[in-house]
């Protein structure tokens, strides 16, 4: 396969990248100059060598000895709050804030509202409960999703699992400053801030 079109359709499996957008970024990189594209490869490079999937809350880092990101190996955090978010831009987006300082689960992808799709997150619900029958710091569970009908059930669901097993722990859910469709990645950092201090 020619190099241009194997490089295109590598870039147009990218979230939000189409046929279209993959050729520009193709061409930009053709007349980009060689040193930029040489640091972009080893960047790439760098990025699968040195960064994998963290144990304890399934974002991607670099990871110590243990198998933990820097934020779970920090023991300056708090721990006995545990946020349960979609993806690792959720994590990030919440950081920038720089006012909540527990952990984090990566649930990996929102429950469908259909049960046959639904069936597929088992796993890492599975190895959510399996966090929380383990990590005894944890008193709340703090359910940040996107305000979407998904991001909603998954909430509504998890939530109600989750009192199933643990009936003392606190589960709530961020306050209703995020507007309907907000995803937790494009929020500003007060909204953020606003719907976590308002959880319920």
């Amino acid at each position: 396969m020619h190099a241009i079109q194997k490089l295109t359709e590598l870039l147009a499996d990218m979230p939000g990248v189409g046929p279209r957008q993959a050729r520009r970024i193709v061409h930009f990189l053709l007349r980009a100059t060689p040193s930029f594209r040489n640091s972009l490869a080893e960047s790439i490079r760098t990025l699968a060598e040195n960064v994998a999937q963290c144990k304890a809350c399934f974002r991607y880092d670099e990871v110590n000895n243990d198998g933990r990101c820097a934020l779970c190996a920090n023991k300056n955090r708090e721990k006995s709050t545990l946020t349960v978010v979609e993806k690792d831009v959720d994590v990030e987006g919440i950081e920038s804030v720089g006012f909540y300082t527990g952990a984090y689960f990566v649930l990996g992808s929102l429950i469908p509202l259909t049960e046959y799709r639904k069936r597929a997150l088992a796993p890492r619900t599975q190895e959510l409960f399996a966090r929380l029958a383990t990590d005894t710091a944890v008193t709340e569970v703090v359910l940040a999703f996107a305000t979407t009908p998904e991001g909603d059930y998954t909430a509504q669901e998890l939530k109600q699992m989750i009192r199933e097993k643990k009936p003392d722990m606190r589960v709530s859910m961020l306050a209703r400053g995020l507007s309907l469709g907000a995803e937790i990645e494009y929020a500003d950092q007060e909204t953020l801030r606003n719907a976590f201090r308002g959880r319920a």
